[in-house]
């Protein structure tokens, strides 16, 4: 589904998924659109600096009110939705990127709660949340960028990774 937004052509729209991150959201909806960081900048009329900031919660740079009401203009996605979205205090986030696999593998998005430094356990599955690949090691990328679902080095599906 699509629509035009005051000339800027047409968009896709990425409905968010329960429980999903922000930075996540912001990455498929890029994605879907074929949209970089200075792209999506340029549209929003904000520093391509700024958008790089949300899709990194470690950074604690969530966006200002006048930006997250452009964003939800743009992504036709409530401001109060967006907010739920966003990661918690930076005091309280577990910094290194987590995930539990078979939630991934049920519906895969990258989750807000996996972002909470008190979540250790997935609370669905009773599973350690995962910060790296287990066959090789390599710690995982921003969720922003999770394209293919898998160990950006040597290919593991995320679904697929048990300890």
């Amino acid at each position: 589904m699509s629509g035009e937004r005051d000339g800027q052509g047409w968009l896709f729209q990425v409905a968010p998924e329960v429980g999903e991150s922000f930075d996540h959201y912001l990455g498929r909806f890029r994605r879907a659109n074929c949209l970089s960081r200075a792209g999506l900048g340029e549209i929003l009329g904000i520093e391509t600096l700024t958008v790089s900031g949300w899709e990194m919660p470690s950074l604690n740079r969530p966006p200002r009110a006048e930006h997250l009401k452009k964003v939800s203009a743009l992504v036709g996605v409530s401001e109060v939705e967006l907010l739920s979205m966003l990661p918690v205090e930076r005091s309280e986030l577990h910094l290194e990127t987590r995930l539990c696999p078979f939630c991934y593998g049920e519906t895969p998005i990258h989750q807000n709660q996996w972002q909470q430094a008190k979540v250790d356990q997935c609370d669905r599955h009773d599973y350690s949340l995962l910060n790296r690949c287990p066959a090789c090691g390599s710690g995982f990328r921003l969720p922003a960028l999770w394209e293919s679902g898998c160990c950006e080095r040597c290919w593991l599906p995320f679904r697929d990774m048990r300890l």
